[in-house]
């Protein structure tokens, strides 16, 4: 692999914070289906995304579809981060261009999801 550019390193860096955020939100979603310990899902690689899918399946009939796609569309994106990762080390794009449309698409899922977890506890209240 070639030497990375300071811009490509801190464009990584953006998406590698992004990436996380979005799992934090994940871990809060499937947190209650795992003992509602937030904390403790997102501790553990991985868990964030398996909790918040289990958790789709008890969420409320007229809401599941919606943490369904929401949830899928944050996997979706995680993948992608993790792709373009590994296809640096292999060769691939390094230029910060990539890794800041992947923290952008990143963000947006957070945000959306965030939103509708936010809605729900306003709702509970």
């Amino acid at each position: 692999m070639e030497k990375l550019s300071e811009q490509t390193l801190a464009a990584i860096g953006r998406m590698t914070v992004a990436a996380t955020e979005l799992e934090r939100v994940l871990a809060r979603v499937g947190a209650e289906q795992a003992g509602g310990d937030a904390e403790a899902v997102f501790a553990q690689p991985g868990e964030p995304l398996r909790a918040a899918r289990d958790a789709v399946r008890f969420a409320a009939p007229e809401r599941r579809d919606t943490y369904g796609r929401f949830v899928e569309a944050a996997a979706a994106q995680l993948a992608i981060s993790q792709a373009a990762l590994r296809a640096m080390w292999r060769g691939g794009r390094t230029d910060a261009t990539l890794f800041d449309e992947t923290t952008t698409l990143l963000l947006g899922c957070r945000d959306a999801l965030q939103k509708l977890v936010s809605a729900d506890l306003s709702e509970a209240r």
